[in-house]
């Protein structure tokens, strides 16, 4: 499952998953659009506040720039 489909089934907003993880909701924005490649340190923040596993989460860009969605 892609950022996008691992916050819905959370349930959680950008704005609640942002104040959760502590990464601002603007990046989290870009990162769910593919424009930015999350660090290490960012995916597990964002995985532990969703309450999943980092790879559980596909963080894959396209060459095109946007995120690998199924």
């Amino acid at each position: 499952m892609d950022l996008l489909e691992a916050r819905f089934k959370r349930r959680k907003t950008q704005w609640d998953l942002s104040k959760t993880a502590g990464i601002s909701q603007s990046k989290l924005s870009l990162l769910e659009r593919g424009y930015v490649t999350p660090s290490d340190k960012e995916r597990a923040l964002i995985a532990n506040a969703l309450g999943f596993r980092v790879e559980e989460i596909e963080w894959q860009v396209e060459q095109n720039g946007n995120l690998n969605v199924r």
